[in-house]
């Protein structure tokens, strides 16, 4: 009978215990984009991203990295970075406690839409992910099309190229004569 008590009782002990690493355990990393603030441009645009990652930490974290993680508004989806020159992570290192370094990502925009960009920081050794707050980004169109130019040029263009070439057709008739 003490042998049951005694392996309910630790069965009950193994059971209670977490699975998973609290978050006490998780390192206090803090990533923040220093600049730009946000972005309005037109398709094409490059820039550098620069962001702060910070260790608040008593603990090292080693083999730390960067990256940029976008979110497009419009259609609801995550955004594949490798379009945009975007897809590859900064390697930062060791990153010591109570520890400040800086990143510049580089990004080009490529399509029209409207964006949320996040810097996500994370760690070979560790299963954390940091990441910043979002910064708005909204590429514009670069054309402004009128509609009534469109349809002159539409019903325009084909009415002189014909006649072009009913006078055209007409000249080399004369010139047979």
């Amino acid at each position: 009978m003490r042998i049951k008590a005694v392996f309910f009782l630790l069965c009950f002990l193994c059971l209670s215990l977490p699975l998973t690493v609290s978050a006490a355990d998780k390192p206090g990393v803090e990533v923040e984009i220093i600049a730009p603030d946000k972005v309005k441009d037109f398709p094409g645009i490059e820039m550098k991203i620069t962001a702060r990652i910070m260790n608040h930490s008593n603990q090292k974290i080693d083999d730390m990295m960067a990256y940029i993680t976008m979110a497009d508004l419009n259609k609801h989806w995550t955004v594949n970075l490798e379009d945009y020159g975007a897809d590859q992570p900064i390697t930062i290192g060791t990153l010591s406690p109570n520890e400040t370094k800086e990143v510049s990502l580089p990004i080009r925009f490529v399509y029209t839409s409207r964006y949320h960009l996040y810097v996500t920081a994370t760690s070979t050794k560790e299963p954390w992910i940091y990441s910043s707050s979002a910064i708005p980004i909204e590429i514009m169109g670069n054309t402004q099309i009128d509609p009534i130019v469109v349809k002159v040029v539409s019903i325009v263009e084909p009415v002189l190229l014909l006649g072009v070439f009913i006078l055209l057709t007409i000249r080399r008739r004369m010139k047979t004569i």
